[in-house]
């Protein structure tokens, strides 16, 4: 194939450009080393946050005391007449500056609902029962059972 007809090489010698002269080494060299520490630093960019993101974060506490300030929560702000919380699950950081949060089943006037809930999370509820009723103000709060994910229990009251 020759370029001898393309309009773009026919533009480019009526300007007097040379096609076929190579960049000088300086110039070649430059834009290695450019690109290399270009590399680099994106490399090292995306990876910080995994490499000191630990150092940063200071870790959670022990699932069993998040769980039960997640059921104090949600029995404080939410719900008042909750009579039991059993957890499900241990509870995790979804990710991205998500707070800690767990799945849970709270009964409430002896129906059980499907909740997502944190110690400083309003709850999320799934499952077919929707929502449990509102609480009669004033209420009083009742005895509350907590089942942790371990198996373990307690009463609150």
């Amino acid at each position: 194939m020759t370029t001898g007809n393309n309009p773009a090489v026919i533009a480019a010698r009526s300007h007097g450009w040379n096609l076929n002269v190579q960049s000088p080494l300086p110039v070649r060299v430059f834009r290695m080393v450019s690109a290399a520490l270009l590399a680099v630093g994106l490399i090292v960019g995306l990876s910080a946050c995994s490499l000191i993101g630990d150092r940063l974060m200071t870790p959670d506490p022990p699932v069993r005391e998040m769980q039960r300030d997640a059921a104090l929560y949600f029995r404080s702000e939410y719900q008042p007449n909750v009579e039991t919380v059993r957890f499900t699950r241990d509870g995790s950081r979804p990710g991205v500056g998500v707070p800690w949060c767990v799945n849970a089943v709270a009964t409430v006037d002896g129906v059980d609902y499907q909740v997502i809930i944190g110690p400083a999370t309003g709850p999320g509820f799934v499952g077919d029962n929707g929502m449990p009723p509102p609480a009669p103000t004033p209420s009083g709060h009742l005895p509350l059972t907590v089942v942790y994910s371990d198996g373990t229990s307690e009463v609150i009251e």
